[in-house]
C-alpha cells in the first residue's frame, strides 16, 4: 500500500495551478464589478486578442481571461510559464515576514507585466499577453500555498489528503492539499459533513460576459460575505513582493492541518473543521484579489 502511494506521490506535476477555473474567473468577475468604466475598455480592447486555441476556439472575454495562462498549459512542453505562477517561500511555524527569493516566479513577472500595461510604446502583442498574465497572476498570489513551501513540499502538492470527493477529479490523482486549497472555495461543512457547494462550470460553461451566468451569482455572494471595507489590508497600496509576504504568512497559519508535516506517502484526513476554517479563508482571499486587481487596472488603465 505503502509503496503505491509512493508511485502516486511520483507521478503528482511539480506545481498546480492556483485557484481552479472558477475561482481565477471569480477574482475577475469580482475586479469587473469594481473597476472604473475606462479600466473595463481598456480591458476589453487587449482581452480579445488573447490566443484562444484552448478555449475551443471562443474570444477570451474579460471574466474567463483569468483562465488563459493555465488553458496554455495545452502547450504541453512548449509552456514556458510554470514557474511564474508562484513563488517559493519556506514554511514558518508563525509565517514571519521571509525574504523573496531570486527571480523568475510570480512576483518578478507580475511587476514585468505591470510595466509593460504602463508603456504606451510597448508592442501591442505584449501588451495583450502581459494583461493576461496580469488577470491570472492576482489570483495565484492569493492562494495561500502559491508563495508557501513545508519541507519541499512544492507547495503543498507532495500532500497526499483524503475525505474530500473532488466532482471535477475522475481519479485519484491530484488528491492533494495544493488542489484542495486551488477549490477550497467551493466546499465547506455542514453538519459534521464535508460538501462541495457547487460545481466548477466546464469550459463551454464558461460565461460568455462579464455578470453572467454561476460565476457572477457566487461571486455575489462573496462581496456580500466579504465586502470592500472589511479588508483593513486595503487602506495602503501592495506591490506584488507584499502581497506575496502576506499570502505566505496566511499559507503559514492556516494552509496545514494541525500538527507535524507528515512522512512522504502519508495520507492526511482533512476534517470538516479544517475544510470550513479552509473555506472562509478562501473566499477571503479570492475578495482581496479581486479588489485589488480593480485598483491595480484602475491606476494602469487611468493614469
Amino acid at each position: 500500500m505503502k509503496a503505491a502511494l509512493l508511485g502516486a506521490l511520483a507521478l503528482l506535476p511539480a506545481t498546480a495551478g492556483a485557484w481552479d477555473p472558477a475561482g481565477h474567473m471569480l477574482v475577475d468577475q469580482i475586479a469587473w464589478d469594481h473597476a472604473s468604466e475606462r479600466a473595463r475598455e481598456r480591458a476589453f480592447e487587449l482581452v480579445q486578442h488573447l490566443d484562444h486555441r484552448f478555449n475551443e476556439g471562443r474570444q477570451y472575454n474579460f471574466i474567463t481571461a483569468g483562465c488563459w495562462m493555465d488553458d496554455m498549459r495545452g502547450l504541453g512542453r512548449s509552456y514556458e510559464w510554470a514557474k511564474l505562477h508562484y513563488v517559493t517561500i519556506p514554511w514558518t511555524p508563525t509565517g514571519e515576514p521571509a525574504p523573496i527569493p531570486e527571480p523568475p516566479h510570480i512576483v518578478s513577472s507580475l511587476a514585468d507585466s505591470t510595466a509593460l500595461l504602463r508603456d504606451p510604446t510597448a508592442p501591442f502583442d505584449r501588451r495583450v499577453e502581459a494583461l493576461g498574465m496580469l488577470l491570472h497572476y492576482y489570483g495565484d498570489l492569493h492562494q495561500p500555498l502559491h508563495a508557501t513551501d513545508r519541507n519541499n513540499d512544492r507547495g503543498g502538492n507532495a500532500v497526499l489528503i483524503a475525505g474530500v470527493d473532488f466532482s471535477d477529479l475522475k481519479t485519484k490523482r491530484g488528491h492533494n492539499l495544493h488542489t484542495f486549497w486551488d477549490k477550497a472555495f467551493r466546499f465547506t461543512a455542514r453538519e459534521g459533513r464535508i460538501v462541495e457547494l457547487w460545481s466548477a462550470p466546464a469550459l463551454h460553461e464558461r460565461p460568455t460576459a462579464p455578470g453572467e451566468g454561476l460565476v457572477a451569482l457566487e461571486a455575489k455572494k462573496i462581496v456580500l460575505a466579504h465586502p470592500r471595507a472589511t479588508f483593513p489590508e486595503l487602506k495602503t497600496p501592495a506591490d506584488g513582493a507584499a502581497i506575496a509576504q502576506e499570502t505566505h504568512r496566511v499559507g503559514c497559519q492556516s494552509a496545514y492541518p494541525p500538527g507535524a508535516a507528515p512522512p512522504p506517502g502519508e495520507v492526511l484526513t482533512l476534517t470538516p473543521e479544517f475544510v470550513q476554517a479552509a473555506h472562509e479563508i478562501a473566499t477571503r482571499r479570492i475578495a482581496l484579489a479581486g479588489y485589488r486587481l480593480a485598483a491595480a487596472l484602475d491606476a494602469i488603465f487611468n493614469h
